[in-house]
C-alpha cells in the first residue's frame, strides 16, 4: 500500500503536459534501430529459443510444461517507487537442467534467479551464474563493494537447486588483505579462478585465487 501510494504521489507531482511528448530527431528509421535491438544480448538467447521466449516491450514471456507460461513485468518507468524499480534479462537457457536464467537489475545493485521449464520454480541466486562444464555446479558472483550480495556455489545436481554462500576469502596472501577478482572462470568441474580487475588496486596477479568443491563447499587452494 505504501509503494502503491508514493508511486501516486510522484505521479501527480509531474508537470501536466498539453499532449504526448514528440521529438524531432535527425536520423533515419528504422533499420539500424532494428538490428541494433536483435544484437543484444537478451533478444540473441532468445533468438536461439524462439518457441520458448519472447519479448513483449516490458514484459518477458516464457514456456513451462502443460500448457502454462511465465510472465515476468518489468519495472522500470517514473511511477515506480524505488523499492519497485527492476528490469528483468534472459540472460541464458540451460537444457540440460531446463531451467531459464533471469538477470534483475535493480534502482541500486542487482540479482538474478533460475526459473524452471517444468513447473514455473524460482531459485533466487546473487547474480546470474556461471555452469561447471558438465553442469554439476554453478557459481554466481557479485562483488561489488557498493552493493554486491556476496559469492555463491549452485548445486545443479538437485532439484530444486541448492546455493550455498562463500563467507571465507583466499589465504595465500596470509595477512595481506587482497579484493577477490570479479569474473569467476572454471578450470575443470571442481575449481573455479577469479579472474579479472579488482574493485581495488590492492591485488597482487601473482597470488592465487582459486578454490575447490569439496561435498559441495569450498576450499581455497595455495
Amino acid at each position: 500500500m505504501r509503494a502503491t501510494l508514493m508511486a501516486l504521489a510522484l505521479f501527480l507531482a509531474m508537470p501536466a503536459r498539453a499532449g504526448s511528448d514528440v521529438t524531432i530527431r535527425n536520423e533515419p528509421c528504422c533499420e539500424e534501430q532494428r538490428a541494433a535491438a536483435a544484437l543484444s544480448p537478451e533478444a540473441k538467447v532468445i533468438a536461439a529459443i524462439p518457441e520458448q521466449a519472447f519479448r513483449e516491450g516490458s514484459v518477458l514471456w516464457l514456456r513451462l510444461d502443460g500448457n502454462r507460461s511465465a510472465q515476468i513485468v518489468d519495472c522500470a518507468a517514473f511511477v515506480c517507487s524505488v523499492d519497485n524499480f527492476r528490469w528483468h534479462k534472459l540472460v541464458a537457457w540451460w537444457p540440460k537442467h531446463r531451467y531459464y536464467v533471469i538477470d534483475v537489475g535493480l534502482y541500486e545493485g542487482r540479482h538474478a534467479f533460475l526459473i524452471s521449464e517444468r513447473d514455473g520454480r524460482s531459485t533466487p541466486v546473487f547474480a546470474p551464474p556461471v555452469l561447471s562444464p558438465t553442469g554439476r555446479y554453478a557459481v554466481a558472483a557479485d562483488l561489488s563493494p557498493a552493493y554486491g550480495n556476496g559469492l555463491q556455489i549452485i548445486d545443479m545436481s538437485v532439484d530444486p537447486p541448492s546455493t550455498l554462500e562463500v563467507i571465507s576469502q583466499p589465504t595465500c596472501s596470509g595477512d595481506k588483505a587482497m579484493s577477490l577478482r570479479p569474473t569467476p572462470v572454471w578450470l575443470d568441474d571442481s575449481r573455479v579462478a577469479f579472474e579479472g580487475k579488482p574493485f581495488f588496486d590492492n591485488d597482487d596477479p601473482r597470488e592465487k585465487q582459486v578454490f575447490r568443491i569439496i561435498d559441495g563447499k569450498p576450499e581455497w587452494e595455495c
